[in-house]
């Protein structure tokens, strides 16, 4: 009786260990592949895995798309991606590979039971240098621009309703207007509308 008590304790000692340890350990590329190697397309490449604003997020490719998607950890302490609702998905994704003459490509998601907005996409032309996205009505958030291996990508995490139509406002390094999802009404335009 003593052995199978010492067994027992021993056994929930490792266990409790375990998972602390498990727990503990930050999510690595590697727990992006593993978790998406069961996925209809596999995962090509994995371009980062970073905590921001509190969420462990990674950037990921694969034949067709590039994806932003959220990292939590399950009770075992494995890295899964989950989706704001819970279930084994990406927040956002956009098309790969870019069209030749794309300044950017993007993408925007919204919930409204959440009141949240996600835009993400990849920076093409590299005179772009920042990025500023309409997440209410007159107001523009800079975006997050992320460099990793040889790509850049832009990221807004909103609070508000996704506004339509998007508008996302590509700048450069002076603040030129090079791009925008919304083509600027000029003076004479809107003076021949009346």
């Amino acid at each position: 009786m003593r052995k199978i008590f010492i067994w027992i304790v021993t056994l929930t000692v490792s266990i409790t260990v375990f998972l602390i340890y498990n727990h503990k350990q930050p999510p690595t590329e590697e727990d992006v592949f593993k978790f998406t190697e069961k996925w209809s397309s596999a995962t090509e490449e994995v371009y980062l895995v970073r905590k921001i604003d509190g969420d462990w997020l990674t950037i990921l490719r694969n034949w067709d798309s590039i994806m932003m998607g959220r990292l939590e950890q399950n009770w075992l302490g494995n890295w899964e991606l989950r989706n704001d609702g819970g279930l084994e998905s990406t927040l956002i994704s956009t098309y790969f590979p870019p069209i030749e003459d794309d300044e950017f490509t993007w993408s925007a998601s919204g919930s409204k039971e959440r009141n949240r907005s996600y835009y993400f996409g990849q920076i093409i032309n590299p005179i772009i240098k920042r990025i500023e996205v309409e997440t209410k009505k007159g107001f523009f958030e800079d975006a997050l621009i992320v460099n990793s291996v040889g790509a850049q990508f832009f990221f807004v995490k909103s609070d508000y309703e996704m506004l339509m139509p998007v508008n996302i406002r590509a700048l450069s390094e002076t603040g030129e207007l090079i791009y925008s999802t919304i083509k600027p009404i000029k003076n004479n335009e809107l003076n021949s509308t009346h």
